[in-house]
């Protein structure tokens, strides 16, 4: 039977670190399981997120559309930034497993996460700093935070079309709204396809720095 593609195109795939602890060997692991794990998550989230948004709420059943676009929309967000912070238990285990962090300190604007920081080889983390104060990531991390401690991501909808029926309609969008600097604007539903997009090329990025520590 052909081998099916990894989607992910992960380099690590199959491999083991150079390191002859086992215990660190079976932590990575672990957690490299679970960064993959995240974003298999994500990419499904964001198929169900695209298609509950791709007909007007009052087709069907209304209120079971309406929360089935906010629940997905916020599974999407919750796995794609579990992504990330699963990414960061991998270079903890990789580059700072003698410090001895727990997984719970392990935390990018944390005290413990500047220890991790400084184990870090420089251009990896100078690509990470870069990467994390981008647009893309920042309104992802916000969408997340608002699902998460505030109430759900905040979504609006435009119909426009002819008679009187739910479905006499030409053109239907569905928005994402995020806080830019206490002012709310809003970007397309299809958004989350960059978002999706760009968290797996900045994590197979990192994949790939992480390569010389393997064999």
């Amino acid at each position: 039977m052909a081998e099916v593609e990894d989607w992910l195109q992960d380099p690590l795939k199959s491999r083991k670190l150079k390191s002859h602890d086992s215990k660190q060997g079976s932590l990575w692991h672990s957690f490299h399981f679970s960064t993959r794990l995240k974003l298999d998550g994500a990419e499904h989230f964001c198929r169900q997120v695209l298609g509950a948004a791709s007909m007007p709420y009052d087709l069907g059943l209304p209120l079971l559309a309406h929360r089935q676009l906010k629940w997905y929309l916020d599974a999407f967000f919750f796995e794609l930034m579990s992504a990330y912070d699963t990414l960061l238990q991998e270079l903890n285990i990789i580059y700072a497993y003698d410090l001895g962090l727990k997984p719970k300190q392990v935390r990018w604007d944390s005290k413990e996460g500047r220890l991790l920081k400084d184990k870090l080889p420089e251009q990896l983390l100078k690509y990470m700093k870069k990467e994390r104060e981008k647009e893309w990531l920042r309104k992802a991390r916000q969408y997340r935070n608002l699902a998460a401690h505030q109430a759900y991501v905040p979504t609006g909808e435009i119909k426009t079309g002819w008679g009187d029926k739910p479905w006499d309609y030409a053109k239907h969008e569905v928005s994402l709204y995020y806080d830019d600097t206490g002012q709310w604007k809003n970007e397309r539903i299809t958004a989350c396809l960059t978002y999706l997009k760009k968290m797996v090329e900045h994590v197979q990025h990192v994949w790939r720095e992480m390569v010389q520590e393997f064999q």
